[in-house]
């Protein structure tokens, strides 16, 4: 047996490809930190409830819009009572928590493949985008509605970290389902 054919060997059961290509790392790590900052989200939304309720509801009775002679005009009518915003920021809060608890399944998924690699990467991909859905629904539910309501107008930064983690959550999803691309080729590679 040549050298190069020991080295090939020696390469292929010291790591799975999915694991040499340092995808899986980045993968894990992206979806830690946004798991995290998703975590900190719902966390500040229970217990700074007074003044995320206030901001929601600034946006669902839209007293800004209303106040405005210019900006706004044919919207108002969309307008909702205050006394949603407290429900309407309850059920965010509980779809935030279960959101987080499937992302960080996925992590802990991904660090126990980091650690001990086995034949786990399709398992942790089908995790990451189980948990992606609900994240990736409950962001662009946030711009859908908002542009129901008319945010952009008086919200626009809020639109952008709605916008923001759209596309975070989008390329930790694009990511994460090319893993198993990358190391299908890897294999490839090493087999030649």
């Amino acid at each position: 047996m040549s050298s190069t054919t020991l080295r090939r060997n020696e390469e292929q059961h010291a790591a799975p490809a999915h694991s040499r290509s340092g995808l899986l790392l980045l993968t894990v790590v992206l979806l830690a930190g946004v798991t995290a900052w998703l975590t900190l989200i719902a966390i500040n939304n229970i217990t700074d409830f007074g003044t995320n309720k206030a901001l929601l509801q600034a946006t669902m009775n839209m007293k800004a819009l209303i106040d405005d002679p210019v900006r706004g005009n044919g919207l108002e009518a969309r307008a909702l009572p205050n006394g949603l915003a407290a429900p309407a920021l309850i059920a965010v809060i509980v779809y935030q928590l279960g959101t987080v608890a499937l992302m960080w399944r996925a992590v802990a998924t991904g660090v126990r493949l980091l650690r001990a690699p086995s034949p786990g990467l399709f398992t942790y991909v089908r995790q990451v985008n189980h948990s992606l859905v609900p994240f990736l629904l409950l962001f662009a539910g946030f711009l859908i509605s908002g542009l129901y309501f008319g945010y952009w107008l008086h919200l626009g930064p809020v639109q952008m970290v709605h916008f923001t983690l759209l596309i975070i959550g989008t390329l930790v999803a694009l990511l994460t389902n090319l893993m198993p691309v990358a190391s299908r080729a890897l294999e490839q590679e090493a087999s030649r």
